[in-house]
C-alpha cells in the first residue's frame, strides 16, 4: 500500500546527549585525571531557540555509587514539558569524602550556566532535582549558593545558585540527634560519606538544615511513609526548617511507598513535580 500523509508536528523534536564532561579532577590515588560527565536531553534544533528552564538531577546510590542515565528515561517527562534536563556523575565515597561530591554537583551547575547557549538554557531559571543520596546534595546545593568553600574548579565567573530544589527522600540532617532516630541508615554510609572519625562540625557542615534562610529557593519535598532506609523524620526536619524562615515549599508524603520505589516515578507524582515547577521556575 502506498500512501501519502499529512503531519502535524505535535512535539520538539529531542536528542539525548551522552557523556559530557563538565569537570576534571584528580583520579587513582590522585595520580591520574578523571572528566566527570553529564548526560543532556535538550531540543535538538537549538539555533535561535527560546532560552529553556532547565533541571540537574542528581542519582542517589548511598553516596557510595552513581548512575547518571539510570533515571533519564523518567526525566523525559519533563523534558517533554519543555526543560533541559541533565544528570550527573559525582565522585563518590569510595574515592572521596564530603564536601567534595557537593563540589562536583555546584561545578555541574556552573557548567550549564557558562554553556546556558550552547543547551538552550536560561541561566536564571535552572533547579536541582536529586533522590537519596542525590536529595542529600541537591539540598546542599540548593542552600549554599553563597559559599564559596565549596566553590572550586572551572567558570567559577558564574555562580552555582539555584531556583528551586526538588528533594526525593535525601537525608538532611546528619547530626547525632537526628540520626539516632535515624535507625534505618548503615553506620558505614555516614563514614564513608563524611570520614570514619567525623566530628559534630563535619557533621553540621554536611546537613542542609544547617544552611536553611529567609534566601533559600523554594523546596519540594517528597518522601514515602514506608522508608526504612532514610526516616521520613528527616524530611520533617527540612520541612520544619523551612517555615519558619518563611520558605516556600510544597511536601508530599506518598502513602505505603518505601526507600526509592517505583511510587515515585509514576505520572500523579511527576505531575505534581511539574506543577510545583511551573508555580517557581
Amino acid at each position: 500500500m502506498k500512501q501519502t500523509i499529512s503531519v502535524k508536528m505535535d512535539h520538539e523534536v529531542l536528542v539525548y546527549m551522552n557523556g559530557i564532561s563538565y569537570s576534571c579532577k584528580r583520579h587513582w590515588f590522585n595520580h591520574t585525571m578523571q572528566d566527570l560527565k553529564m548526560d543532556i536531553i535538550a531540543p535538538k534544533m537549538r539555533e535561535g531557540h527560546k532560552p529553556c528552564p532547565a533541571i540537574l538531577w542528581i542519582c542517589g546510590g548511598a553516596y557510595r555509587v552513581v548512575d547518571r542515565s539510570i533515571w533519564m528515561p523518567e526525566m523525559t517527562y519533563l523534558a517533554r514539558r519543555g526543560y533541559v534536563v541533565a544528570s550527573l556523575e559525582y565522585r563518590t565515597s569510595n574515592e572521596v569524602q564530603f564536601p567534595e561530591p557537593l563540589i562536583d554537583v555546584k561545578a555541574a551547575i556552573r557548567y550549564l550556566k557558562a554553556h546556558a547557549e550552547t543547551f538552550a538554557i536560561d541561566p536564571d531559571r535552572i533547579c536541582v532535582m536529586g533522590e537519596s543520596a542525590g536529595g542529600t546534595l541537591a539540598s546542599l546545593a540548593g542552600l549554599t549558593a553563597d559559599k564559596k568553600e565549596f566553590e572550586s574548579g572551572d567558570n567559577l565567573q558564574v555562580d552555582s545558585s539555584v531556583k528551586a530544589v526538588v528533594d526525593f527522600y535525601g537525608l538532611v540532617d546528619f547530626s547525632i540527634d537526628a540520626l539516632n532516630v535515624s535507625e534505618g541508615i548503615p553506620t558505614w554510609t555516614i563514614q564513608e560519606f563524611l570520614g570514619e572519625n567525623y566530628s559534630k562540625e563535619t557533621a553540621k557542615k554536611a546537613s542542609a538544615v544547617s544552611y536553611v534562610s529567609e534566601s533559600a529557593p523554594p523546596f519540594l519535598i517528597l518522601h514515602g511513609t514506608k522508608d526504612k532506609v532514610v526516616p521520613i523524620r528527616q524530611s520533617e526536619m527540612l520541612e520544619e526548617a523551612l517555615k519558619i524562615h518563611n520558605v516556600y515549599h510544597e511536601v508530599y508524603f506518598l502513602e505505603g511507598a518505601e526507600h526509592g520505589t517505583d511510587e515515585f516515578y509514576q505520572e500523579e507524582v511527576l505531575q505534581k513535580v511539574a506543577a510545583f515547577l511551573e508555580r517557581v521556575v
